[in-house]
């Protein structure tokens, strides 16, 4: 990655802007089922890591901490991601060259009873 003060390149600033249309992604599906489903939203704020790891159907990191805040009308938070890192000396690997370019992407479907 670039050092302070410096400016990062245009395959940096592309893989930054992957990393955080995915991670938008998968907060923005969270944020509509848990706006159509109060129980999943409860379930959301009871158990956030469970039913990430359910939702993406993978496992997290034991380490991997997740933590739920429910904003108010009057209270709003802004969460600054951990920046990704891009390998040594701001080149990508093979592998995240290969994520980024690939397109993946992760879909979380949303059902609603009435």
């Amino acid at each position: 990655m670039t050092q302070a003060g410096s400016h990062p390149s245009d395959s940096e600033l592309e893989f930054l802007d992957e990393q955080l249309k995915a991670r938008m992604a998968i907060q923005s599906s969270l944020v509509a089922k848990s706006w159509l489903d109060e129980s999943f939203k409860e379930e959301l704020i009871s158990d956030p890591k469970g039913v990430i790891e359910r939702e993406l159907g993978t496992e997290l990191a034991d380490d991997v901490e997740i933590q739920v805040i429910e904003e108010t009308p009057t209270t709003f938070y802004l969460s600054i991601p951990v920046k990704p890192s891009a390998g040594v000396e701001g080149e990508l690997s093979d592998e995240e060259l290969e994520a980024v370019a690939g397109g993946k992407s992760i879909e979380i479907s949303v059902k609603v009873e009435c």
